[in-house]
């Protein structure tokens, strides 16, 4: 799959991502741990299972097997899920305009003077992320 063409992350799909990246190789138990503290209604491990089966095929995760335990780390990293995130509503939201993507994030109220800044320095090309 190219990037291009990577597989849109459902939210459920963006909760797993988000443990992988942080903890960068996890088991299904890992994540079914993680997924269900502090929540009323559990996700059920076969649930979660066939979320971490996608992600794979998707292109998102890989994993490796040791004895009986799966262990899955990221293919592709936060900032390239962020970009294909953006990308996604860019294309389907603002017809594919950065200038109406831009203009829309503005328009939401007050930017604080250090975003402002951040901003203005990646502009300038001057970014230091």
């Amino acid at each position: 799959m190219t990037k291009k063409n990577l597989q849109k992350l459902s939210d459920a799909n963006l909760e797993i991502m988000k443990l992988v990246w942080r903890r960068g190789e996890v088991t299904i138990n890992d994540i079914l741990e993680a997924v269900n503290s502090g929540r009323k209604d559990k996700v059920k491990r076969a649930t979660v299972q066939v979320q971490m089966r996608r992600l794979e095929r998707y292109g998102w995760l890989k994993h490796r097997k040791d004895t009986r335990e799966f262990y899955y780390s990221p293919l592709r990293g936060e900032a390239e899920a962020k970009v294909s995130i953006l990308h996604n509503v860019r294309d389907r939201v603002f017809g594919g305009s950065y200038a109406e993507l831009v203009k829309c994030l503005f328009a939401g109220g007050r930017v604080p003077g250090d975003e402002l800044q951040r901003i203005v320095e990646f502009l300038n090309g001057n970014d230091k992320e």
